[in-house]
């Protein structure tokens, strides 16, 4: 991830590893050399202090001082040197104070010539008994740091050590420092890689949560492994989530419930204006014909009693229709806008079926129609009564209207390969045109003159059978046969 916060952090602490080596590697340059001469020269003055009082404290100064003095020379690389204000060598720890068998000091810088031990031993006093100073063998080519002091009546010790060596040790400890700082920035990048990445992973993953919050995904929570502040913030994350998605929730359940009333609002005004619009189309011929029959009985227009009698009969008859017209269309809005509860119960449809049929056998009689049911065995369904019973006497009366001369009418019920109840009335008779059969269930839709006022037809018997067959979530249809038409309805087996 760019600039990432665990890139970030590895760099960040990576940084300051390299500026703390840097900074450790200056003042070793800068500092360390000058520390070492001020601990050297301390050493010197404690070597100086020391030899007196051992110098006065020995019996034996031909053996004991020089071995000391031996020991200094080896383990703390300080060359000593006694002498007299002749030049004349009592001991030396190293040749290198010697010149032709005599003591050279080489304390000036530059020339020594009229620099003599007399000189040296007048500069010093009881007060200040010895002299550092730092200066450089010609000779040996090499820089020291010496001390001259008084070490008895008529005697000069001088201790010296190379500056070289502090030199070499600064040169030293700085490769040392590299090295080890080279290793220590590897390490610590593995181990500060390891930390930052333990540190960081809750936060990208507490990051993660937050961008699926901001795109409404509440499905992720946070595992808290820690009761720091990190598993504080989880906590207060999944709190917060938790608080969003049932808000949210809420809004979008009340967001539904106001669509749900507009929607319904909306309904039923359509509705309103549907049954008005359908109303209006429908009742303007009956009222045309109940005006003029009741205008022509009001102006006497017939006088004989037969006459009259059919007037009053056409009147009530155009009545009749008015008032079946306005209930059907009441009874196929309040079912188009799910406005009617359905009472499921379960029954025998053979029953029904036959029941139907039954009722309109005076009809069959008159018309001379065959009709009988097919059916294998009993079948029970689960269903509205009524309203089932609605759609199959409108399939019947359809059929009874458009039968042919053939006069044959076909009820067959069997079940279906979906664990359905098919129910279908077949009447022999014309065709109905392909172009025709998605058309015919809108309400008011009549193929041909052969569904007309005279043969009883209003034009929402089938617009009925849909709205009821949608609202048993069942099929309904309608099929051309070799001699007839078949509508069928499918049903839920009880």
């Amino acid at each position: 991830m760019k600039h990432s916060i665990e890139l970030k952090l590895f760099f960040s602490v990576i940084l300051i590893f390299i500026v703390l080596i840097l900074t450790v590697l200056l003042l070793n340059s800068t500092v360390l050399e000058q520390f070492y001469r001020n601990q050297k020269e301390h050493m010197l003055v404690n070597l100086y202090k020391q030899s007196v009082t051992y110098y006065m404290e020995m019996t034996d100064e031909s053996t004991d001082l020089i071995t000391e003095f031996q020991k200094i020379d080896s383990t703390k690389n300080v060359e000593i040197s006694v002498c007299d204000l002749d030049n004349n060598i009592i001991f030396s720890s190293s040749n290198n104070f010697l010149k032709n068998g005599f003591f050279v000091p080489r304390l000036a810088p530059g020339d020594n010539s009229g620099y003599t031990l007399k000189d040296i031993y007048n500069s010093l006093s009881q007060e200040a008994p010895y002299l550092i100073n730092s200066f450089n063998d010609r000779r040996m080519g090499s820089d020291f740091i010496t001390l001259y002091g008084i070490l008895d009546e008529g005697q000069l010790i001088f201790f010296r050590t190379p500056l070289e060596s502090i030199r070499e040790s600064v040169s030293i400890s700085n490769k040392f420092l590299l090295i080890v700082g080279g290793i220590c920035i590897i390490i610590s990048s593995i181990i500060v890689f390891a930390v930052s990445k333990a540190f960081t992973k809750p936060i990208a993953e507490l990051n993660d949560i937050a961008t699926s919050m901001a795109h409404l995904d509440f499905s992720k929570k946070y595992v808290s492994k820690s009761d720091d502040e990190i598993g504080n913030l989880g906590k207060s994350i999944n709190t917060l989530s938790e608080s969003l998605e049932k808000t949210i929730q809420d809004l979008k359940t009340t967001n539904m419930e106001l669509e749900k009333d507009v929607e319904e609002t909306s309904k039923i005004s359509e509705m309103r204006s549907q049954f008005i619009s359908d109303v209006s189309h429908e009742l303007k011929t009956p009222i045309a014909l109940i005006q003029g029959y009741a205008e022509g009985l009001n102006d006497n227009i017939v006088t004989d009693e037969e006459s009259r009698k059919y007037y009053i009969e056409v009147i009530l008859d155009e009545a009749n229709k008015m008032s079946e017209l306005t209930k059907d269309l009441l009874d196929l809005s309040r079912l188009e806008y799910g406005k009617v509860e359905l009472n499921l119960e379960s029954f025998s449809i053979n029953d029904l079926v036959g029941s139907i049929l039954k009722k309109n056998e005076v009809l069959f009689n008159e018309k001379n129609i065959n009709y009988k049911i097919e059916a294998d065995v009993q079948y029970n369904v689960k269903a509205d009564h009524a309203r089932i019973e609605q759609v199959l006497t409108n399939y019947i009366s359809n059929a009874i209207k458009n039968v042919n001369d053939k006069k044959e009418i076909i009820c067959t019920i069997k079940e279906t390969e979906e664990n359905k109840i098919k129910v279908s009335v077949y009447n022999s008779g014309k065709p109905i045109p392909d172009e025709e059969l998605a058309r015919i269930w809108t309400r008011f839709y009549k193929v041909d003159s052969s569904r007309n006022r005279s043969a009883g037809g209003s034009g929402i018997g089938l617009s009925l059978v849909k709205a009821i067959m949608t609202q048993h979530h069942n099929r309904y249809g309608v099929a051309n046969k070799a001699d007839g038409v078949e509508f069928w309805i499918e049903l839920d087996k009880a």
